[in-house]
């Protein structure tokens, strides 16, 4: 047995109903309808399920487009932009501390691919090259006269005509950013094969987002995928290092995606730097190469050092890891890679 009361709290009567064998439901039901509401639905609704497949969607979509094994065999083997140092087709990561040249190291490479030069003792397969240049702009100029006039015998003409300056960093996050990149990249290759693009610097073109979220890093390398992929050139991502100046700084994602990783190393003190391979995935890693610092017109260069006997340090004579690799190593060494 309950009590009624009136609007002023006042006992005005009893309520004799059995409430025993009502539901929860019931009740709360039927003091909605009292206060003017649609009854209560007090039992939880089970979330809608996700459908991951939709037959008559996918019905629309293409097929991916596969490979057996005869068309894997035929696809050509692994080959060099720069004989020894950086692969055709593969995405390579030159990082170092402030001050340790990678920036000049990767200008080096460019304008050589760029002229057709050697760099050092290394073939290059010349073609255009695009520099996205996110910082210290104004100064590039006199870097790629210092080059020249370093480099008397390279061909200016080509250098001038193959050599492709894009004066900012590309923000690889943004997506209109990110398709301008490629838009830009494929035109380029329309009038001669683009063979390398550099990004300086990583930090750069990262701005907006985390270098150490493996997502945004995740973002950005696929954007560089995207151009290599069209244009069969290799991104050239010039990087920091990180707080112990062993590896890359932020995400590990970064070196996983790389075939080339490259460190530069400078010493101020006797003012040598080192050019050290951390990663070569389809080569075997070039022995690391000494540099001074050399002035030419208003900027420097990296000058190869040369040992006691008058030849220079930087012989690359690394060779690709061909079909045939493993099998000639366990023909000759007694090797067993597994």
């Amino acid at each position: 047995m309950s009590f009624i009361y009136d609007n002023d709290g006042n006992i005005v009567g009893e309520d004799n109903t059995d409430y025993s064998a009502t539901s929860l439901k019931d009740l709360t039901g039927k003091r909605a309808e009292e206060l003017g509401f649609d009854a209560l639905d007090t039992e939880e609704q089970p979330a809608p399920r996700r459908k991951f497949y939709d037959p008559e969607a996918s019905a629309a979509m293409p097929l991916f487009r596969t490979l057996s094994l005869g068309d894997l065999d035929n696809l050509p083997d692994p080959e060099w932009v720069v004989d020894g140092v950086i692969p055709a087709d593969a995405m390579v990561t030159v990082f170092g501390a402030p001050g340790s040249t990678k920036s000049f190291f990767a200008l080096d490479i460019a304008c050589s691919i760029a002229s057709g030069h050697n760099f050092n003792d290394s073939k290059v397969k010349s073609g255009k090259v695009i520099y996205c240049v996110g910082e210290g702009l104004r100064g590039m100029k006199w870097r790629i006269e210092a080059w020249k006039l370093a480099h008397p015998e390279a061909n200016v003409d080509s250098l001038n005509e193959n050599l492709i300056i894009l004066p900012r960093a590309v923000m690889l996050l943004d997506k209109t950013e990110s398709g301008m990149l490629v838009n830009t990249a494929e035109a380029v290759n329309e009038d001669a094969p683009l063979r390398a693009f550099i990004i300086d610097t990583w930090a750069r073109s990262l701005t907006g987002g985390d270098e150490n979220s493996a997502q945004d890093v995740g973002i950005a390398i696929n954007v560089c995928e995207t151009v290599r992929a069209k244009t069969n050139a290799s991104p050239i991502i010039i990087h920091h290092t990180g707080a112990d100046g062993s590896r890359e700084r932020g995400s590990t994602a970064l070196r996983g995606a790389t075939d080339t990783t490259i460190q530069m190393a400078h010493e101020e003190t006797s003012g040598i730097v080192t050019v050290t391979c951390k990663k070569m995935k389809d080569g075997e890693p070039f022995a690391p190469q000494r540099y001074s610092l050399k002035p030419f017109g208003h900027s420097i260069v990296l000058s190869p050092i040369t040992n006691t006997y008058g030849t220079q340090s930087t012989s690359y004579t690394t060779q690709v890891r061909d079909r045939d690799y493993y099998t000639r190593r366990t023909n000759n060494d007694g090797y067993n890679p597994f």
